[in-house]
């Protein structure tokens, strides 16, 4: 399993640095990974995070408890002061019911307090002397593991079903997922929608948007026309109206804020406003 990483869409480790750990690989149907951000501001800096979230729920714990975050549809934001730590694991999307029961549709954006002083203890002693990576990652694996008796075959389905959306990119459609999985549409549309909030048509556009904005941050000179088409997007226009639904600019505009203007800017659409809308 690969570390998480493509959500972020400014990471910016000048002001902030997260450090990521995978956990034992027996826990690996319930979490994919531990995350540490730790930051320190300028007094009257505020540094915003805006993430394109995976289909997934993140634990925390910070500033004394313990917080189970949900998933949210568009781009989730942080907002940073001051300095500080989170320290958190993003669990498996079939996990995320075994931790806050009850149907995901309805609970997509919720924050839920986690009442476990044995963890949040834990956390902190992991991180009073700074960092001890491996101590946190033990603090969350001890937390995991009563978790390990209630993974069932469904938990497993969803986590399979996720898998292959975010990375089988010969998946370009909802019906491609229900014919490799055996479910009908219905099915599995029920599935997800009541296990982790989201459709199988939004797994498969949020992978795009995250490879998407992963590439135009590493590969500024890419064209968009090439990008839409290596997505498997049936031309640009689509591309760019589903970005920009999305993320809240089209991807010129996007690649613009980051400071990067490739040299074919004019041809693919990054030139001006109107050309990259």
């Amino acid at each position: 399993m690969t570390l998480a990483r493509k959500g972020m869409l400014r990471p910016d480790e000048s002001l902030a640095t997260v450090a990521r750990r995978e956990l034992d690989a027996r826990f690996a149907d319930l979490a994919r990974q531990v995350w540490v951000p730790q930051w320190r501001l300028p007094d009257g800096v505020t540094l915003d995070q805006p993430v394109l979230q995976y289909p997934a729920v993140n634990v925390a714990v910070e500033a004394g408890a313990a917080v189970a975050y949900l998933p949210v549809d568009g781009v989730g934001v942080r907002t940073l002061t001051g300095s500080g730590w989170a320290a958190g694991v993003l669990l498996r999307p079939g996990a995320g019911a075994l931790v806050v029961p009850g149907d995901h549709a309805e609970l997509l954006g919720a924050e839920v307090p986690i009442a476990d002083d044995a963890l949040v203890s834990s956390i902190a002693a992991a991180m009073a002397g700074g960092l001890d990576l491996d101590a946190v990652v033990a603090a969350y694996e001890t937390w995991l593991t009563p978790l390990l008796d209630r993974v069932d075959d469904e938990t497993e389905l969803v986590n399979a079903v996720c898998d292959a959306a975010e990375h089988d990119t010969t998946i370009t459609t909802p019906r491609e997922l229900y014919e490799r999985f055996d479910l009908s549409e219905r099915s599995m549309q029920r599935l997800l929608k009541r296990r982790v909030g989201f459709s199988p048509r939004w797994l498969i556009q949020r992978r795009r948007l995250q490879e998407a904005a992963f590439r135009i941050r590493e590969e500024p000179e890419v064209a968009l026309a090439e990008l839409a088409a290596d997505l498997g997007y049936a031309d640009q226009a689509h591309f760019t109206r589903d970005f920009g639904k999305v993320v809240g600019q089209p991807p010129g505009d996007y690649r613009r804020s980051l400071g990067v203007l490739p040299a074919h800017a004019a041809r693919d659409g990054a030139g001006t406003p109107a050309q990259s809308s």
